[in-house]
Parts: C-alpha cells; sequence; structure tokens
C-alpha cells in the first residue's frame, strides 16, 4: 500500500502510514537505522485494540521521504511539528527504535509543549559514548561522521533481503520488507542520518522534562542495556524497563510498547 505524504514548508515530501484506532491516542513511531516506516509489527490491529494511532514515518531519504543533506536531529523534530500540524495533532506520543531513539529524544525536547510522552526502544547513544557499542558499528558512525560519502558502499549491502529461509515469521517478512523499504532511494539517506547521529545532537539528554521510558534487552548486542542505564541516570524521571530479548524487541514487545506510549 502506497503511503500517504505532505509537503513540508521546504518543498520536500514526507511519507508516513496512518493505521490503527482513528479516535485513539496519536502515536508518531520512528523506525531504527536501514529502517522504513513499514518495520514495524506486522498485524496494525493490534495498534487498534491498544487505542493507539499510529503513523508511522519515513525519515529523509528512507522510503517515499525526499532525501536531505547535512540535516540534524533537531531539525527532524521541525519536521515532526509539521507533520503533526497538518494532521491537526495538538498533543502526541512518540516512539523510537534504535537510531529512531535519539529521534524520539530529539523531539521530546524541542516539542516538549506537544509530546506527551517519549518511549525510547533499544536507542542508540549520545556520540561521546559510543564505546557501549559494537566496533563494527563503531567504525561505520565514525567514518559517516567525517564524511557520510565514506560509507556509501558499505551501506548499500544492508538493503539486501534477507533470504526466504530466514524469514519464519511474519515479524521477519516484516522487517526484511522494511529493510528492502528503506533504500528505494539508495544509501545516502541512512548515510546522512548516520552523520546527524555522530555529531553532537544539538540537546543534551538532562534537558528532557516530559515523560520518557526507556526500554532495552539483556540480550542486545547491538544497543546494549548499559546505553538504557546511562540514559535513566540523565533524564530526569525516566523509567527504565529491562526485557530478556535482543534488539528486535520491538517486535517481541509491541503490545507492550504500544501501551506505554498511553501513560
Amino acid at each position: 500500500m502506497a503511503p500517504l505524504t505532505i509537503r513540508l514548508r521546504d518543498g520536500r515530501r514526507l511519507a508516513y502510514d496512518d493505521v490503527g484506532d482513528s479516535r485513539g491516542t496519536a502515536l508518531l513511531y520512528f523506525h531504527g537505522g536501514g529502517d522504513s516506516r513499514l518495520t514495524r509489527h506486522p498485524d496494525d490491529r493490534l495498534a487498534a485494540e491498544a487505542g493507539v494511532r499510529l503513523i508511522a514515518v519515513d525519515r529523509p531519504g528512507c522510503g517515499h521521504s525526499d532525501f536531505r543533506p547535512g540535516r540534524s536531529l533537531v531539525e527532524w523534530a521541525t519536521d515532526v511539528a509539521e507533520l503533526a500540524s497538518a494532521l491537526r495533532l495538538d498533543r502526541f506520543a512518540v516512539l523510537g527504535w534504535s537510531a529512531g531513539g535519539p529521534h524520539a529524544l530529539a523531539c521530546a525536547r524541542v516539542l516538549r509543549e506537544r509530546v506527551t510522552r517519549a518511549v525510547v526502544v533499544a536507542g542508540l547513544p549520545e556520540p561521546e559514548r559510543f564505546g557501549l557499542l559494537p566496533r563494527d558499528l563503531q567504525l561505520t558512525l565514525r567514518l559517516a561522521r567525517r564524511d557520510p560519502r565514506l560509507v556509501h558502499a558499505p551501506l548499500a549491502r544492508w538493503s539486501r533481503r534477507p533470504t526466504a529461509a530466514t524469514c519464519d515469521s511474519d515479524c521477519d517478512r516484516a522487517y526484511a520488507d522494511g529493510r528492502v523499504e528503506a533504500f528505494r532511494q539508495g544509501s545516502r539517506g541512512l548515510a546522512w542520518e548516520l552523520h546527524a547521529l555522530a555529531r553532537p545532537w544539538g540537546f543534551r539528554p538532562e534537558e528532557i522534562r516530559v515523560p520518557v521510558a526507556l526500554w532495552y534487552g539483556k540480550r542486545d548486542r547491538v544497543c546494549p542495556a548499559e546505553i538504557g542505564h546511562d540514559l535513566a541516570a540523565r533524564i530526569p524521571g525516566a523509567r527504565l524497563t529491562l526485557v530478556d530479548d535482543g534488539h528486535q524487541l520491538l517486535f517481541a514487545r509491541w503490545r507492550d510498547l504500544l501501551v506505554a506510549t498511553r501513560g
């Protein structure tokens, strides 16, 4: 199904899916790095059952959203504010997985009067804490910070769809579909996103004043639980939930995460 789109003030298209309970709690979902709006639990009835209006957004250069070089996390919050206004949403929650985590925190900091709650699921840390990440991801982020063009070719390999043999569930297939959709425009969107994530974010977690729920997996080797402990100690009032899952806890805990966005 083709996504919905809006035109931002600068002329770019921003693409999104709008599913679930149309009268429910508005939730803007931010996918992981190398993923897209399709990278979510495949059964959108779960959102409806949770009383959530789920708005899954493609970030610049991913899926059907137009590419923007040099964007920052703070500028992403501006895009989100435009989308929310176009949808006539005065207030809304945000949920970000993996690379989407910092994007959710940016919205919590910049749009704090409009954000009711932020949920971060296995989110990436600030650049000064990249030492908590696996070495290969650290290297990719450092190269992207130096020059996004250095990681175009390596990231292009991420677009390869998993083989049918490894897609043994609907969630696996949803993840594979989301990955293919993410690279519809090539790898430069992700390259510039990693560039933004590896540079100063433009805000500090200590400045966030909206309620934040942090979910991390005890068996996550991509974004280890230590990142959650660090953020919980720095974000005022943040609540950390540790579960016995890996990085794909987004799918395993989708129903619980939807409920968490409602407080």
